[in-house]
């Protein structure tokens, strides 16, 4: 995850996203042994965002987007991706429903996170797969449909953008198709 122009995408659980942000930072901070910093968005002004990101550069940064982020809020992240480039990992912490926005108003973001979205656990680390098919599993008895259903659905432009299926597409590795 080190390097320059790392970015990433992690889905916040639905309950208590703050706590479980701060879970994965210190997940984080030990796995990368670096020191990472949690960045709100809301509210955020151009300058006061670069600033934060390149003083230091190359530590990790979570950047938290919360759920109530508006459009114009990701057009204007958007149009300020150049001068977001740094050295360091960025980590894009936001709500499965938030993904619809990020790719409709911030699509040069989305292009910097490329496939690389991932779910949290409960406790804010990433999922073990273990975990990954116990959700899978509870989604598709849930919704009483195959993987290959959702898939097919998100291909053909069928399947609403709802926080349960984008959390569904991520953990099967397609988050291509969001």
């Amino acid at each position: 995850m080190q390097g320059a122009h790392s970015w990433l995408a992690v889905l916040s659980p639905l309950s208590d996203p703050t706590a479980a942000c701060d879970a994965l930072s210190t997940e984080l901070e030990s796995f990368l042994q670096t020191p990472v910093r949690v960045v709100p968005l809301r509210g955020s002004s151009f300058e006061r965002l670069r600033e934060q990101l390149h003083q230091p550069e190359h530590d990790a940064v979570i950047l938290f987007a919360s759920g109530d982020l508006e459009a114009g809020e990701w057009s204007s992240l958007d149009s300020m991706r150049s001068a977001l480039e740094r050295r360091g990992p960025v980590v894009l912490w936001m709500a499965p429903d938030a993904v619809a926005r990020l790719t409709q108003f911030a699509p040069n973001i989305r292009s910097f996170i490329g496939t690389s979205i991932f779910v949290a656990g409960p406790e804010g680390g990433l999922m073990t797969e273990e975990e990954k098919q116990t959700r899978l599993e509870q989604l598709r008895q849930h919704y009483r449909v195959g993987d290959e259903e959702i898939i097919r659905r998100a291909e053909s432009g069928e399947l609403p953008p709802e926080p349960h299926f984008v959390e569904w597409l991520v953990l099967l590795g397609r988050g291509d198709l969001l």
